[in-house]
């Protein structure tokens, strides 16, 4: 199989996977707490598969700080957001975002990674993606009281960590390298916020809601490890752009899960995506 036809099913399963993680913790009353499972103590399941791959070389580590500090501010207003919105509002903002901006930077600033054919296609997702924002997420409130500056600085990491990551795997040793050291990396530094904001009293909290929270753990870091796996062998670009169908499934879980109403705009939206998609491949 092609690495290209490989990468793309790849990352529509890691697609699926994201939406799902994020519907369980919009689902979750504390969602800091299910933060904290997630992305403290969701490293320790990448503890058993160490012995697979080589340590880190010392050329790799200054990636991975600048891939901790993007993680660590994509976490927080990535939670800050689903507290402030709902969903299918917040969603679509950051996911939408995100492979706009990686698509210009691969076109401008990586040679050969994308064609101006590819970004229009890009954009003909993105525009798909904005599209199925529900507007009811963002009655009576400001754009501060309803989450959309969250959701854009959301979206901004996400293009931040797309590059950084997918650029950085490619450097590794073995892809599984980086995939496990970016996941056990990060724990201690969301543990230690998670105890500077809360305290101790983090862990009790974080125990009261450990079966979703662990759930939404081992189902995001098993996705995330399937797109750094699809980022070394697929175009940068082209992969991240496909990831953002995510909002399909997003919308098919706030159908048939959250019990949300589907306007025409939204469902508008759904043949956009899919032809942004397409056109990707197409192209």
């Amino acid at each position: 199989m092609p690495d290209n036809t490989l990468a793309t099913i790849l990352i529509l399963v890691s697609a699926c996977m994201h939406a799902v993680w994020n519907a369980i913790l919009k689902r979750t009353d504390d969602k800091f707490a299910a933060m904290m499972c997630l992305s403290g103590f969701g490293g320790i399941l990448y503890l058993p598969f160490l012995w697979l791959a080589p340590f880190p070389p010392a050329d790799l580590w200054p990636w991975l700080a600048a891939s901790f500090a993007i993680h660590f501010v994509y976490q927080l207003a990535l939670t800050k957001a689903l507290e402030m919105g709902a969903l299918t509002f917040i969603y679509p903002i950051a996911r939408g975002l995100g492979p706009t901006l990686v698509a210009l930077f691969s076109y401008f600033f990586l040679t050969g990674e994308m064609s101006l054919a590819e970004v229009a296609a890009v954009l003909v997702l993105a525009v798909g993606i904005f599209l199925s924002t529900s507007t009811k997420g963002a009655a009576g409130g400001s754009a501060r009281e309803n989450g959309i500056l969250f959701a854009l600085l959301t979206g901004a990491m996400i293009a931040a960590y797309t590059v950084i990551d997918g650029l950085a795997v490619r450097r590794a040793p073995t892809e599984l390298t980086y995939i496990l050291w970016s996941g056990i990396g990060f724990s201690p530094i969301f543990i230690s916020y998670g105890l500077y904001r809360r305290g101790t009293k983090i862990f009790r909290d974080a125990v009261a809601v450990w079966r979703p929270g662990m759930l939404a753990a081992g189902i995001a870091h098993s996705g995330y490890g399937i797109a750094l796996y699809a980022y070394s062998i697929g175009s940068l670009g082209e992969v991240a752009a496909i990831r953002e169908t995510s909002i399909l499934f997003a919308l098919a879980i706030g159908v048939f899960w959250l019990k949300e109403t589907v306007s025409r705009r939204r469902l508008l939206a759904v043949p956009l995506i899919a032809a942004g998609a397409i056109l990707l491949k197409f192209y």
